[in-house]
């Protein structure tokens, strides 16, 4: 018997919304300290620039 892992969910998930047009991005890339911040806090959950 297989198990369900969160990392499978989560797969699955992002697939689903990228063949409904949406695109991924990796959450480090966007963080505060990450390649091309997008928050200047960890505590912004929402991004006002995406939203």
């Amino acid at each position: 018997m297989s198990k369900l892992i969160e990392s499978a969910i989560e797969e699955f998930a992002i697939k689903l919304f990228e063949r409904l047009g949406y695109n991924y991005v990796y959450a480090p890339d966007i963080a505060p300290d990450g390649d091309k911040p997008e928050r200047r806090h960890y505590d912004e959950v929402i991004l006002k620039d995406r939203l």
